[in-house]
């Protein structure tokens, strides 16, 4: 099934009426997107949104980001749109939500090109949940499903509200919309914790933003450690808040910091295995691979194949002379799948320093070869002096 965003009310002049109402239009339709997911024979995906942004010269006055298509389909168009292989269904329709929720669901069935459902749900605002809920079930029923067990992850209709607006702050970033002013992306997320500190799917979507904001560049990074900072203010348990500040420390050479910030998450969450493995990242970019080696084998002793664990174990073991067993944990790395050239040269210095020539130069090889670097100059000579001391012939 392809969920299209659903269009908006229009007024006289063919504009939106408030331009807050796309923004719910496109978010409820990929809440029921996400919602029809789940049952066995349905694979519900949200269509590519069409999108805006400030238009130039203006500073940001006008233009909200994104548009939805402000024209519903006439039946024949919804039929001939082209659909990737397997997808049966088209869902399109309209959405309002002001002080009541009104979806009007119109359900394509594309290969035998007629409706197989035009229903309409209207339910005051403070139903908006059983109003999503009538939704999904009907239209799961109209393809011979049953919608599954839903939680909710907020009661609150209000901060799930807040949080419809930051979902589509995110949707906006992903793609790559220009917004007005990318600092206030977050806000709606922290609305959302306000009104309900124990939504934690508000709180990890912020934390994944920021993350975006920090390591991906979508945005300006001082607004990603604010937005971490306010989260904590909101509610000071909020322990990934700590780990995502840290991983900040550690993009931008700050580890010391980071290990206090990885600190205080543990303080909080004591068992929380993701934070063994920074831990050790901290310790090391600091050159005490010594400490480090405990806390990524205390990771990998929660899960085997943590493989930037098994990375930054084997460069803490090699950094204290256990070489060997260095080799050993990159080896690892590359059965779980890591293929990237510092690892082969890592392997490479490792081997060649165990007088293991042969293997050396294949992992030179292949680290050059993923880096786009031909044999110059001292590669030639590394592997001419192997040669020499007793390996095979170079180039081989």
């Amino acid at each position: 099934m392809m969920v299209f965003p659903f269009t908006v009310p229009l007024d006289g002049s063919g504009r939106m009426l408030d331009a807050a109402q796309g923004v719910y239009a496109r978010s409820l339709a990929r809440t029921l997107a996400e919602r029809l997911s789940e049952p066995p024979r349905l694979n519900a995906n949200l269509a590519q949104l069409t999108a805006d942004g400030p238009l130039d010269g203006e500073h940001g006055v006008h233009g909200h980001g994104w548009v939805v298509a402000s024209q519903p389909w006439t039946l024949e168009e919804a039929c001939h749109i082209g659909l990737p292989d397997g997808t049966e269904y088209v869902l399109h329709g309209s959405a309002e939500l002001t002080d009541r929720v009104r979806i009007r669901i119109l359900l394509v069935d594309s290969p035998q090109k007629q409706l197989a459902l035009d229903h309409v749900v209207l339910r005051p605002r403070s139903e908006l949940f059983s109003a999503l809920d009538e939704a999904a079930l009907e239209i799961a029923r109209a393809v011979g499903e049953e919608p599954p067990e839903f939680s909710w992850p907020t009661r609150d209709v209000e901060a799930y509200v807040a949080y419809l607006r930051g979902r589509d702050m995110t949707a906006a970033h992903e793609m790559g919309v220009r917004v007005p002013d990318p600092r206030r992306s977050f806000d709606p997320y922290l609305e959302a914790t306000r009104r309900d500190p124990r939504f934690t799917d508000a709180q990890e979507r912020l934390l994944a933003l920021a993350l975006d904001f920090a390591l991906g560049g979508q945005g300006p990074l001082p607004a990603a450690r604010e937005a971490c900072e306010n989260l904590l203010a909101i509610d000071p348990s909020a322990f990934k808040a700590h780990l995502a500040l840290a991983e900040i420390d550690l993009a931008q050479g700050e580890p010391q910091s980071a290990e206090r910030r990885i600190s205080t998450a543990l303080a909080l969450q004591p068992e929380w295995a993701p934070a063994f493995e920074r831990m050790g990242t901290a310790l090391a970019r600091q050159g005490r691979h010594g400490e480090a080696i405990a806390w990524f084998e205390r990771a990998l002793a929660e899960r085997k194949d943590d493989t930037d664990a098994l990375q930054g174990l084997g460069v803490a073991l090699a950094e204290c002379g256990q070489l060997e067993s260095a080799v050993q944990r990159w080896r690892s790395a590359l059965a779980c799948g890591v293929n990237t050239s510092d690892l082969h040269a890592n392997l490479a210095n490792a081997l060649s320093l165990l007088g293991q020539r042969s293997q050396a130069r294949k992992h030179r090889a292949l680290s050059r070869r993923l880096q786009g670097r031909p044999r110059f100059g001292l590669d030639l000579l590394r592997e001419a002096w192997d040669w020499l001391s007793g390996g095979t012939r170079p180039g081989r």
